[in-house]
């Protein structure tokens, strides 16, 4: 089953995105690039917004490939309580080497590499996320110039991205600049994790902040995977509360 990936930057629209039914809530800053991290604090606060009520991820920021570097980013983002740590492949620096460092943390840690259609390594990233014990890969792009991930890839090759990483065992996530006219297309897909922003924000604005009406217009797309019911608690006299 498909889910739903918010992108928010702080605890309001964090708040938003769970209203509209988002089953994933994704913390990161617009404004500092593609993957733009939030300071450690904000984030532990975003995850205590949540409060169990979704799974939360992070990104580590738009980091220079350096092992050490990277290796304390991620470190820190998984310390703040997240369930999956998100670290983007970029360009510049020798990722094969961060991720060489990152294999001895990943056994206490989920790990998402953001792979991007717009700049991609010159490696094959789901063999490598695979052999270091990374939880999944992420389909993305880098330049946030309003051409979206369908614009850099066709249908089969982010077909053929999504089929790879299921067959390693990988969670598959698509993202990029999505709008809701992409949606049906990449259902059937059956990737883990369709992510958006700018599709949430309030005239499309990847800057702006989330609108609670375009949310929930993203929610009815995807259909929602079906959770156990929740048990019925007996009430608090007031003085246990």
């Amino acid at each position: 089953m498909t889910r739903f990936l918010a992108s928010v930057r702080d605890r309001v629209e964090a708040t938003t995105a769970l209203a509209a039914g988002a089953d994933i809530i994704d913390l990161k800053d617009p404004a500092r690039g593609a993957l733009g991290a939030l300071d450690p604090d904000a984030i532990a606060a975003c995850v205590a917004a949540v409060s169990g009520r979704a799974e939360v991820s992070a990104t580590v920021g738009d980091l220079p490939m350096k092992p050490e570097t990277v290796r304390a980013a991620v470190l820190a983002t998984a310390a703040t309580g997240v369930d999956y740590v998100k670290l983007g492949l970029f360009a510049d620096g020798d990722a094969q080497a961060c991720l060489g460092l990152l294999a001895e943390e990943t056994s206490a840690l989920s790990l998402i590499l953001v792979v991007f259609a717009d700049a991609p390594p010159d490696f094959d990233p789901i063999s490598a996320a695979a052999q270091v014990g990374a939880a999944g890969v992420m389909l993305d792009t880098a330049r946030k110039d309003g051409r979206s991930l369908r614009d850099h890839l066709p249908l089969d090759r982010i077909a053929d991205f999504v089929a790879a990483a299921r067959a390693s065992g990988l969670l598959a996530g698509l993202a990029g600049s999505l709008r809701a006219r992409d949606v049906p297309s990449l259902l059937p897909l059956a990737p883990d994790l369709l992510g958006f922003r700018s599709a949430l924000c309030r005239n499309g604005a990847r800057g702006a902040a989330l609108d609670a009406r375009a949310c929930a217009a993203i929610r009815a797309l995807i259909p929602r995977a079906s959770r156990p019911a929740e048990p019925i608690l007996p009430e608090l006299s007031p003085s246990l509360c």
